[in-house]
């Protein structure tokens, strides 16, 4: 999003307005830092930036990975493992 943004040309808050949005919400956008709920507004943001037919494609592919990603919800950390077992030594008699 962020190279279409600097090819068009448009400020942030230009396309804000087109797409009735805040600067700070299309600016987390463009630098990835969060994703549009619904792909209509990466349809909005790319027809405002003059994207072609093949970068629409290329970027309603890109949101429906990231979606997917999302909804997946964050990757579960690897289980810690098992502490060694402590031997105890044999008691004197």
């Amino acid at each position: 999003m962020r190279e279409l943004k600097e090819r068009g040309g448009l400020s942030y808050g230009v396309l804000a307005r087109r797409l009735h949005t805040s600067t700070s919400t299309l600016h987390r956008y463009c630098s990835g830092e969060a994703l549009p709920a619904q792909f209509a507004v990466v349809d909005r943001f790319a027809r405002a930036c003059g994207a072609s037919a093949a970068e629409a494609v290329d970027l309603h592919r890109a949101w429906l990975l990231a979606d997917a990603r999302r909804r997946a919800g964050p990757a579960a950390p690897d289980p810690a493992p098992d502490p060694e077992p402590v031997i105890a030594p044999d008691p004197k008699p």
